[in-house]
């Protein structure tokens, strides 16, 4: 059996949706600061959907962590009605660039749901073709923008900290140079 496991699990949401148009709704913002924090100490990766009331994630790792998270999840006030609507071994995460990628209500989602004769986003009438087709979309649809975005790549973060020491040794230098003048022009 692979060590990695990947679940898709559905629940409804149980505080009232803000209507903010395009922005995120703020209880989803929470939601996604503490996935981002958490979830790369536990070793899961993943995607998060949500419209009209419903959850929908998808949530990779090892077994044991997927399983305590489950358990912490269970006992959320955000949500009730846990569902998991599968799980499954899988080779290697689908999601490893992401600790939790968030999908917003997109075009692609809509036209999915119609496909699917559904007029609203609402996962617990979902068949397994229907719960593969969702988690395929997620998969492959970029991360929607928003205020608390990704992390970015470790690339990013060692470029980052390469140009922040750069620039500090040449503040130090800049600094060092100024005091040397100072003195110079004191002892004058």
């Amino acid at each position: 059996m692979s060590l990695w496991q990947r679940i898709v699990y559905i629940s409804k949401a149980t505080f009232a949706n803000a209507d903010r148009g395009p922005a995120i709704e703020p209880q989803i913002g929470r939601i996604l600061m503490q996935s981002r924090r958490n979830n790369p100490t536990r070793g899961l990766v993943g995607a998060l959907y949500y419209g009209d009331g419903h959850f929908f994630q998808v949530l990779e790792g090892e077994a044991a962590a997927i399983d305590a998270l489950l358990d912490t999840l269970r006992n959320d006030p955000r949500h009730d009605h846990l569902t998991v609507l599968s799980r499954v071994g899988i080779e290697r995460p689908s999601f490893s660039g992401w600790s939790m990628k968030y999908v917003a209500a997109a075009d692609e989602v809509r036209r999915l749901l119609a496909s699917f004769g559904h007029r609203r986003f609402d996962p617990y009438g979902f068949d397994d073709a229907q719960v593969a087709s969702m988690v395929a979309l997620l998969q492959h649809r970029p991360s929607a923008p928003d205020s608390h975005a990704e992390a970015p790549s470790r690339r990013d973060r060692d470029d980052a900290v390469r140009l922040a020491r750069r620039a500090l040794a040449v503040s130090a230098t800049a600094l060092l140079l100024s005091l040397l003048a100072i003195v110079l022009a004191w002892r004058r």
